[in-house]
């Protein structure tokens, strides 16, 4: 009976006590604050008009109903650490060619996983949470970087549409950040001027106001070249990494690196003797035979007209020979590699 009654319960919304046996299209959602199960019809009702506090007693902890997702797995610790490593994951997005060795990235990866761990098992949570949002955001262009070269790496264009929109929010935040700068600033030069012309004669007020509004308009010029540069970094940064405006020069595959162009050597280092090569002499290889090479069987094989008819000829047979016996004399690869 306990067992009954606990799949019963696992299958009920503890908000409003429906169950899937009365609805079966029930749907669970969860919310990454606080991962508690409510069912779809009571995150419709209650966080529709906003966000609101979880409705589980003693939680009280604010949600939005854009959070909410369905659960995958059935133990929510899992989901839970699954979010987590996600999360974590596209901010610590340096792979292995960051790092001048091997141990400098082993480093790394156990410096995530400790992060991981901590939040996951609730271990200085806040601490740890500061050190993330701090390495966040003293890292945010090359996080972006990251993860713009990830997208192009799996041609992942999910990923690269997430980066595109981060770079957009990223220049929407330097904006509003410079708005609020200047509309402070705008303010103390307020009260400076008026406490300037308080204790000013009426003669000097004129200047002093010229003064003032020749400073603004300096400082506002400044402060529009100022965000012109910063922007115009980002999308240096972007283009550098955007995949589909790679030149398709860079999508052809670097052939690996061959002494003299491979097996062509300008030079050659032997001289042939008198091969036949007209279809004709080589039908009558016979009475050439004192005048070439002496090799019955490849002899035979030039008087085949289906070798002919193919474009076999007697001559690429012992080029090709000469040329694998003389190709590595001579040859130096670190020096080849120089010249090249």
């Amino acid at each position: 009976m306990i067992g009954l009654e606990d799949e019963r319960t696992k299958d009920m919304c503890p908000i409003c006590k429906t169950d899937k046996y009365l609805s079966p299209n029930m749907t669970f959602l969860i919310n990454p604050e606080c991962y508690h199960k409510i069912c779809e019809s009571c995150v419709d009702r209650i966080f529709s008009l906003g966000p609101a506090p979880c409705p589980y007693p003693k939680c009280g902890k604010i949600l939005r109903k854009n959070k909410f997702k369905k659960q995958i797995f059935d133990d929510i610790l899992i989901e839970r650490e699954i979010d987590i490593r996600k999360r974590i994951s596209n901010i610590f997005n340096k792979t292995e060619e960051d790092f001048p060795s091997l141990d400098e990235y082993n480093q790394y990866l156990e410096k995530v996983e400790n992060v991981i761990f901590n939040l996951n098992n609730g271990v200085d949570k806040e601490k740890t949470e500061e050190e993330v949002n701090k390495y966040e955001a003293e890292n945010k262009i090359e996080i972006l970087e990251k993860s713009m070269r990830e997208s192009q790496k799996n041609s992942d264009f999910t990923k690269y549409q997430e980066a595109v929109e981060r770079l957009k929010q990223e220049k929407l935040r330097i904006q509003k950040q410079m708005e609020i700068e200047d509309i402070q600033y705008q303010k103390q030069q307020q009260q400076e001027l008026l406490d300037k012309l308080s204790s000013s004669n009426t003669a000097n007020s004129d200047e002093i106001i010229k003064q003032q509004q020749s400073n603004m308009q300096k400082r506002s010029q400044f402060r529009k070249r100022q965000l012109q540069q910063l922007t115009s970094q980002l999308d240096q940064n972007f283009s550098k990494n955007n995949p589909l405006t790679k030149k398709e020069v860079d999508n052809e595959p670097k052939a690996p690196f061959t002494p003299f162009q491979g097996d062509r050597e300008l030079k050659k280092r032997y001289e042939l003797l008198p091969i036949p090569r007209d279809v004709d002499d080589l039908l009558d290889i016979d009475n050439h035979a004192d005048e070439t090479y002496q090799d019955p069987y490849v002899n035979k094989l030039a008087k085949n007209k289906e070798y002919l008819g193919a474009g076999w000829r007697l001559h690429t047979v012992f080029e090709r020979a000469l040329d694998e016996a003389f190709m590595g004399l001579g040859c130096f690869i670190e020096k080849e590699k120089m010249v090249s």
